[in-house]
């Protein structure tokens, strides 16, 4: 059984509420109290204005120049080296190859036996034409004594004069006919031993002894690496503005190549796919390190020309991803410019924005 509750009397609920009310109170005065501390109520304020910020100064600084150019603006076209002369060597017969002797890299010469065929089956159809040539020379010698005297006899009638001359002409016919079968093996024995066309260097070598050479089936490429080419693709745009014969300038980075090249030819047709003209340019001789076919290699091709600004490398400094300079104001402070880079040269870096040129920049201080 539950004891009864004692009822409160009037005061001690009078002052169970004030009690609830001060707590009340306290709590929402510390609560303003925190919030004017955050606000920053107990700290000194800066009232409205400029602050002096000390500047820093040109004093005991090196100061260099942003230099302004005019330059020549150029578009860069790709190609390849590629030889003006390039011969794929092949074989006029059906035969086996007895053997080849050329390599990747050897210098050929013109009508130099670079390769040769087996000729055994030649060889038989040689004899065979050969007999047959000298069994036709003496079908003609018996057809011809039987033709002389029956065109000689008086009590010969038309009929077999007819048939005596006839058999002798075609005695003659078929000697003439094994004689062109005679020359036309001979010429063909001649196919058997292949031959240099010209004076080269062996790109790339087909195949070996023991192999089947075909008519149209390459066995050597040569090429001559006196006259070498650059084919570059050329925007179709700037394509018209090439002439033959104008020399412009290309790049050959493997060889460390950089000279003026006269255009040779240029490729009447546009490729679809790349909107692009093939210019052909005569490539020099001489070089310090050789070019081979197949390099990678750059047609500079001028487009008008641009103003530039360049500043030293050593007056750039970079923050985080961001670059700067420090500019002198013409009375002895410094200021930070932000610029945006672009190539190098000879120690010096292209300013794309941020300066004007003229402008004089601080090194940094030791």
């Amino acid at each position: 059984m539950t004891a009864p509750t004692t009822p409160r009397s009037p005061v001690a609920r009078v002052l169970g509420v004030l009690k609830s009310v001060v707590i009340v109170a306290v709590s929402l005065a510390g609560l303003g109290l925190f919030l004017a501390w955050m606000g920053g109520a107990f700290h000194h304020k800066v009232h409205p204005g400029s602050e002096p910020v000390e500047k820093a100064t040109a004093a005991g600084r090196m100061l260099v120049a942003a230099e302004r150019t005019t330059e020549a603006e150029t578009i860069t076209s790709v190609g390849s080296v590629q030889p003006r002369r390039r011969t794929d060597v092949a074989s006029q017969l059906l035969a086996s190859i007895r053997e080849i002797k050329p390599r990747p890299g050897d210098v050929v010469k013109k009508g130099e036996v670079i390769a040769t065929l087996d000729d055994r089956d030649l060889l038989a159809q040689q004899r065979e034409a050969s007999a047959a040539l000298t069994a036709a020379q003496a079908e003609l010698a018996t057809r011809s004594r039987d033709y002389d005297r029956v065109k000689n006899l008086s009590a010969a009638s038309a009929d077999e004069k007819s048939k005596a001359e006839g058999a002798f002409r075609v005695a003659e016919a078929q000697v003439i006919r094994a004689r062109e079968a005679v020359g036309r093996v001979e010429v063909m024995l001649t196919y058997t031993k292949i031959v240099a066309g010209t004076d080269g260097v062996v790109a790339d070598r087909f195949a070996d002894p023991g192999d089947i050479a075909a008519p149209g089936k390459p066995l050597l490429t040569v090429y001559d690496p006196s006259d070498l080419e650059l084919h570059a693709n050329v925007p179709e745009s700037l394509a018209a503005g090439i002439k033959l014969g104008q020399r412009l300038t290309v790049r050959i980075d493997a060889n460390n190549l950089s000279a003026e090249a006269q255009v040779r030819e240029i490729v009447p047709q546009a490729q679809t796919a790349s909107r692009s003209v093939v210019v052909k340019l005569a490539l020099p001789e001489q070089t310090a390190r050789p070019i081979l076919p197949g390099m990678f290699g750059r047609l500079v091709i001028p487009v008008g020309v641009a103003e530039r600004v360049w500043v030293p490398k050593a007056a750039i400094q970079a923050r985080g991803q961001l670059d700067l300079v420090e500019v002198e104001d013409g009375h002895g402070h410094l200021a930070r410019r932000f610029v945006r880079l672009g190539r190098e040269a000879d120690g010096k870096v292209e300013i794309l924005s941020g300066l004007s040129g003229g402008e004089k920049l601080a090194l940094p201080a030791n």
